[in-house]
């Protein structure tokens, strides 16, 4: 398959070829006077020449190399830049997820509180409901609907959680049944007195139980997020391990213009040869100028074959 050469290169031949000729016309030979059919001029197609040159082979395949270290340099320079852009990128999009995980983890902390404080709260009522059929015993004359209603308003009021207004509305109902079923409300208070003295040591426990079960899941959320922290850092130093962008870009540059002047050399090498045999077949057969490229006036004589040949 052939390859197209710069017209630079081209002139570089061709201007070595004809000082090549005019040298050998002059050194090797005696001087001809010049005739008045002007000088004998030739072609030669250098691009044909050189790929019939035995060193060839070896110069296409540095070419190649060469060609693929370019390939191979433009896409890590991409990847490069890719990972740089995703590092940033990736920062970025997890300040704002873990400002989102903060929040989730004090939402998750508040509901399982409140999980926890309905269970110590149900357990709280089980225990006054149990006082208050102990007291029911030693207060028989209250009718069972009214002492049901009673039930449920101390209930009520026994809660953790009542506005003021609540608690108000609860107690007046209370007093008024109370008065209605013939209740003695200094008796009533006695009683409620005595049954929420009972009940200290248990809502103390239960909130001391509260409080440490609060603490523990704080400390397990914190964990959960400080590992998903670290978890990103380790990634992102793993995605960081690479040479300065300087650094990088030096010793592909060096590496490439290694490649390059073997190349170069090769080419070098293998036109001086063809510019020597071109030198010779123009001694050979008279010629004073060989072309490269001839574009002028009339015929010129096509020395290619008898340069490959020399060649072999």
């Amino acid at each position: 398959m052939k390859r197209k050469y710069a017209a630079a290169a081209g002139a570089v031949v061709l201007a070595v070829c004809l000082a090549a000729a005019f040298w050998v016309m002059h050194s090797r030979t005696p001087a001809v006077p010049v005739t008045e059919k002007g000088p004998v001029i030739a072609c030669a197609d250098v691009e044909h020449i050189m790929m019939s040159h035995p060193s060839y082979s070896q110069y296409h395949r540095l070419e190649l190399e060469y060609n693929a270290m370019v390939a191979q340099y433009q896409f890590e320079q991409w990847h490069y830049s890719q990972q740089a852009a995703s590092q940033g990128q990736a920062v970025k999009d997890f300040s704002m997820t873990d400002a989102l995980s903060s929040a989730a983890l004090d939402q998750e902390l508040q509901a399982r509180v409140a999980i926890k404080q309905n269970e110590l709260n149900a357990a709280l009522e089980q225990r006054y409901q149990a006082l208050l059929q102990e007291r029911r015993k030693v207060q028989p004359s209250l009718s069972d609907e009214d002492n049901l209603k009673i039930v449920n308003l101390r209930l009520k009021l026994a809660a953790l959680a009542l506005s003021q207004s609540e608690r108000q509305a609860a107690e007046q109902e209370l007093q008024a049944l109370l008065r209605k079923s013939g209740g003695d409300h200094q008796t009533d208070a006695a009683a409620a007195a005595d049954i929420a003295s009972a009940m200290a040591p248990d809502k103390e426990k239960a909130q001391k139980e509260l409080q440490a079960y609060a603490l523990q899941v704080k400390d397990e959320l914190t964990a959960r997020q400080q590992s998903s922290r670290e978890l990103f850092t380790k990634q992102m130093d793993s995605l960081g391990q690479r040479p300065e962008p300087a650094v990088w870009n030096a010793a592909w540059k060096e590496k490439l213009e290694a490649k390059e002047k073997e190349m170069k050399d090769q080419k070098e090498a293998i036109l001086a040869d063809i510019r020597d045999k071109a030198a010779d077949v123009a001694e050979e057969q008279g010629i004073d100028i060989i072309f490269s490229e001839y574009e002028g006036i009339g015929t010129a004589l096509d020395v290619t074959d008898d340069i490959i040949v020399k060649l072999a």
